[in-house]
C-alpha cells in the first residue's frame, strides 16, 4: 500500500490504496461536528427557551427532522438527560427537567431557605398533624422524657409548586404550646422564632440514598424505582436543647446536596 501527500488544494488528506483518512491540521480552524453534536447543540439551544415540563418531539420525529438514525438522536438525548437538561418517563416521553435544588449542607440553611437562594417560590401542603405520647426513641430525639408529648407533622415541601420532598417532623410539644394551632404551610422554623423566640442552631445532617415508599411516592407524583435522596435532620435551640426531629425524603431528579 502506497501514500501519498495529496496537492495544496488537498492539504490535510491523504490518499492510500483503498482507505482516504482526513487529518484536520491546526491552520483549518475547528474541526466539523459530529451529526449527534449538531443534534445536541441545536436541541440546548431549544430546551433554554422552554418551560419545565415540556415534552419535545420524540426520537422518530426528530431523526426526520434532522435527516439522522434514530441512534444519533437517541445519543444526543441520552447525553441531555445526563446533564439534567431532559428527564425521560417510560411509556409517557422526554421533557423538559426542572432545575436541581442545590442545598448547601455545610450551612444550616432550611429548606425554604435553599428555595429562595435557588429563585424558586417555596410552599408547603400539610398532609398531617397530631400531638401523641413519645416513643422512647422520639424521646431521645427530643430531649423529652418517654410518654411526653410530641408533634408529629407530615408535609410536602414544594418549589415553585412541584414536589419535592415529603417530611416527617418530630417535636417536643412542651417547648411550642399551641403550634398545631399555627400555619402549619408556612416555614415552621420562622414560626418557631416569630411566634416562640427560640433561636435554632442546626445540629446534625445525616444524609443518605433509597427508593421512595408507596405513600411518598404518591405524595411526590413519582414512581418507587425513583432514587431519592434521605436526609435525617436533628436540630437544636441556642441554649443546646434538642427540639426537632425531622425525616425528608427527596427527589433525586430535582434536588441534590452539596457539601
Amino acid at each position: 500500500m502506497t501514500v501519498a501527500e495529496p496537492p495544496g488544494d488537498c492539504q490535510g488528506v491523504v490518499e492510500t490504496d483503498c482507505i482516504r483518512v482526513e487529518r484536520w491540521l491546526p491552520n483549518e480552524g475547528t474541526p466539523p461536528m459530529h451529526k449527534y453534536e449538531e443534534i445536541l447543540q441545536d436541541l440546548s439551544g431549544r430546551i433554554a427557551t422552554l418551560e419545565s415540563g415540556a415534552r419535545i418531539p420524540t426520537e422518530k420525529e426528530l431523526a426526520a427532522e434532522f435527516g439522522a438514525s434514530t441512534m444519533t438522536v437517541r445519543r444526543a438525548l441520552q447525553i441531555l438527560i445526563q446533564n439534567g437538561q431532559l428527564r425521560g418517563i417510560p411509556g409517557r416521553g422526554t421533557f423538559v427537567a426542572h432545575p436541581r435544588v442545590t442545598k448547601m449542607i455545610a450551612s444550616a440553611a432550611s429548606f425554604t431557605d435553599a428555595m429562595r437562594s435557588s429563585g424558586r417560590r417555596p410552599s408547603s401542603q400539610l398532609v398531617e398533624a397530631t400531638v401523641r405520647r413519645s416513643t422512647a426513641e422520639e424521646a431521645q430525639w427530643v430531649d423529652t422524657p418517654p410518654g411526653a408529648q410530641v408533634y408529629s407533622i407530615k408535609r410536602v415541601r414544594l418549589g415553585d409548586g412541584v414536589p419535592l420532598g415529603f417530611e416527617v417532623a418530630t417535636l417536643n410539644a412542651r417547648l411550642f404550646p399551641g403550634l398545631l394551632a399555627t400555619n402549619l404551610e408556612q416555614s415552621l422554623y420562622d414560626t418557631i422564632a416569630t411566634q416562640y423566640g427560640v433561636t435554632i442552631v442546626r445540629k446534625s445532617i445525616v444524609v443518605s440514598t433509597r427508593c421512595p415508599r408507596p405513600d411518598e411516592a404518591a405524595h411526590l407524583h413519582i414512581e418507587q424505582t425513583l432514587p431519592c435522596l434521605q436526609t435525617i435532620v436533628t436540630s437544636e435551640t441556642g441554649d443546646g436543647t434538642p427540639f426537632e426531629h425531622t425525616v425528608s425524603v427527596f427527589r433525586g431528579d430535582l434536588y441534590e446536596i452539596s457539601l
